[in-house]
């Protein structure tokens, strides 16, 4: 999944968790999936920042 897709899932689950009730197992998936796709998130967001850093090693020396 690329991180365009996963931010756009979490919109998606966001603005369900916004205008529908839900009930309690129904919100126990939502945030359950969310937190995948943030830590997804976040991993790609790591992983660009190292990128960024080993490039400007590079370039420095």
């Amino acid at each position: 999944m690329t991180y365009a897709e996963a931010i756009t899932e979490l919109e998606t689950l966001l603005a369900e968790l916004q205008e529908v009730p839900a009930d309690i197992d129904q919100l126990h998936a939502r945030v359950a999936r969310a937190e995948v796709l943030v830590a997804s998130c976040r991993a790609k967001l790591r992983g660009v920042e190292e990128q960024l850093a080993e490039l400007g090693k590079a370039t420095e020396g």
